[in-house]
């Protein structure tokens, strides 16, 4: 009997310490918090999805990868996350970005551009994205004669997302007419802080028509010539 009695009492003290490690686990988080999960790494994957357009940036190496094929103009997730990539490039962190004079897109995936040096705002370095990166700046050779400042406008009036727009405008009222090659070519120029969007003109077989875009990529005019 007095051996039954010492299993049952050790029983109650086992069962009553494990009710309590909750308890106690509880009470020591909430006054010293958590245990820590172990190192994170900055090398992290960021996955959006836009529409059908799945787009992979990569935290460290500034790569965009997208799931959807076909013209980069017409692609505004992918252009948005290009031109996110770049302001999340290390030497412009923190830093107000200026476009000097002009900015090409091709429909294969390129981008080419001038920015302002991000510490010598008297230099000029060119700046390539191809394959769903940015490649090393390289300098630029300026003249004693060039305007830096009037060739300057803020990167955020020139939103790669209005690419989008202007190519979407663009074959709104190409489509219409007959002979018209595909576009393949976008490009701003930059001067006295306004931007002017190219093509200018839709050539057909049989008509030619002028066109002109606001700054966001809406038409301002169209006509024919």
């Amino acid at each position: 009997m007095e051996m039954n009695m010492r299993y049952i009492l050790a029983a109650a003290l086992i069962m009553g310490s494990m009710s309590c490690k909750p308890l106690r686990q509880s009470i020591h988080d909430t006054l010293y918090g958590s245990p820590a999960k172990g190192p994170t790494s900055d090398n992290t994957t960021r996955v959006e999805q836009h529409s059908s357009t799945t787009i992979i940036v990569n935290s460290s190496t500034h790569q965009v990868h997208s799931s959807s094929g076909g013209n980069f103009l017409r692609n505004a997730a992918a252009l948005a996350a290009a031109e996110s990539a770049l302001r999340n490039l290390p030497a412009f962190a923190g830093k107000q970005i200026a476009v000097y004079e002009a900015i090409h897109f091709y429909d294969d995936g390129r981008i080419n551009l001038e920015l302002q040096h991000p510490t010598r705002p008297d230099y000029i370095d060119a700046y390539r994205f191809n394959k769903g990166s940015w490649e090393e700046p390289a300098p630029v050779q300026l003249s004693v004669h060039d305007d830096i400042k009037a060739g300057l406008v803020n990167l955020d009036k020139v939103h790669f997302i209005n690419v989008a727009n202007v190519y979407n405008n663009y074959r709104l009222k190409a489509d219409s007419i007959e002979g018209v090659a595909p576009l393949t070519h976008i490009y701003a120029i930059i001067r006295g802080d306004s931007i002017t969007w190219y093509p200018r003109s839709i050539s057909g077989s049989r008509e030619r028509y002028f066109i002109s875009f606001t700054a966001t990529g809406n038409i301002d005019r169209c006509y024919r010539e």
